[in-house]
């Protein structure tokens, strides 16, 4: 919450000065006057605190988890929302997920509903998070939506955890291959290339060419560090502009394999959101809206943004689905089968758990594949220059001989 800063008079008419959050002015004005306080003026604090001091609250996901968690368990065995936070936040380790937590419990105190508390943290609770909160108020559901939260969170984070550990020993191998060939290129060839100087021998073409590659990259390294910043830093602000953007996604999802395994990753994240939503109560128009804002590609985002405009009409979401040519057939079907049978949320679910599935097939399939691909280029490279270097050793001995 934003700080102000005011001066105030008393009812003895005594001047007043200090400092107080509040979500706003006017909630400011009311909260001084409540107490017997004339404002005279309020200003709002603005941070001056450096790069390298600036506080975050350190509120992860698998802080979020716990707490969607713990709150749904304690509610579910009939504890009340306010005790309920009390005891989450005094378990919480970190003083920042406390302080919040403290924050979100004196609201409710003070009258608040949940999900207009956990509005005040946008950069915590997604918007998503916080409608769900809030169809459970209305419909009394609350441990209920928040089971679905977290069987929500908890997959999105096995997948996450899954690319992440899956990507550790390719990484690595990469790392230990490229490092490899730059100690090679900056260390060993020009040693090996000044012994042939003093020697006065000629090199082998295919050795001459390492050693003056090697030549280059030491004295010009500079300038192809500032070029390749150059160039990177004018290509990212590019992909940032709307443009660029979606020229950028449209090229990524045309690739051959990351472009599926995109794709998927999106619809499934897609359908995953507004199945929950759905399942919670929200109204199909409502939960496309918010489903969408969890969408990071603009082709996906464009093809949402058609659906939303089309079940606005009042068409179908399966044809409209079809139409767009972005979501694959069975997801079609699978809708359509939904929109008929009454059970969208449940299909919706089950589309976003078959492309999961998939997802993890597929990662485990290209990573085996970056392990020997990797190898053999990184062979072909170190025996290349280890090649050269011996040629130019097995003509020097037929010169001696």
């Amino acid at each position: 919450m934003p700080e102000y800063s005011y001066e105030a008079v008393d009812t003895a008419g005594r001047k007043v000065s200090a400092a107080e959050e509040a979500p706003d002015r006017d909630t400011l004005v009311a909260s001084l006057v409540g107490r017997g306080l004339q404002p005279v003026s309020i200003k709002e604090v603005k941070s001056s605190v450096s790069f390298w001091s600036r506080k975050r609250r350190r509120f992860t996901f698998d802080n979020l988890l716990y707490f969607t968690r713990e709150l749904g368990d304690l509610m579910d065995a009939g504890v009340t929302l306010e005790r309920a936070l009390a005891i989450i936040s005094d378990s919480a380790e970190h003083p920042d997920v406390k302080d919040v937590l403290e924050r979100v419990r004196e609201e409710i105190k003070g009258g608040k509903k949940l999900s207009d508390a956990l509005s005040e943290y946008p950069d915590i609770f997604s918007s998503m998070y916080i409608n769900m909160v809030r169809v459970g108020e209305l419909g009394g559901v609350l441990p209920a939506v928040f089971k679905r939260l977290d069987d929500f969170l908890e997959r999105s984070r096995q997948i996450r955890k899954f690319i992440i550990s899956s990507s550790i020993y390719p990484g690595i191998l990469l790392t230990v291959g490229v490092a490899s060939v730059l100690i090679l290129i900056t260390f060993v060839v020009p040693k090996f290339g000044e012994i042939f100087s003093d020697l006065n021998q000629p090199m082998p073409m295919m050795t001459q060419m390492i050693v003056d590659i090697s030549s280059a990259i030491r004295k010009w390294w500079w300038l192809m560090l500032l070029v390749s910043m150059v160039f990177f830093g004018g290509f990212y602000r590019y992909v940032k502009s709307e443009a660029g953007r979606l020229w950028w996604d449209q090229v990524v999802l045309r690739l051959p394999l990351a472009g599926t395994m995109v794709s998927n990753i999106q619809i499934s994240r897609f359908a995953r959101t507004l199945g929950t939503l759905i399942e919670s109560g929200v109204p199909i128009l409502k939960g496309i809206a918010l489903a969408g804002d969890v969408v990071t590609s603009t082709v996906i985002q464009d093809a949402v943004k058609e659906l939303y405009r089309g079940v606005r009409q009042g068409r179908n979401l399966s044809r409209l689905m079809k139409q767009t040519g972005v979501f694959p057939s069975i997801m079609v079907h699978l809708v359509a089968v939904g929109e008929e049978t009454g059970s969208m949320g449940e299909m919706l679910i089950k589309i976003a758990d078959d492309l999961d599935d998939k997802i993890q097939s597929d990662t485990r399939v290209y990573l085996a594949l970056v392990e020997p691909v990797t190898i053999v280029l990184m062979g072909i490279l170190i025996g290349g220059i280890i090649l050269s270097m011996l040629m130019a050793i097995f003509g020097i001995n037929d010169v001696a001989m």
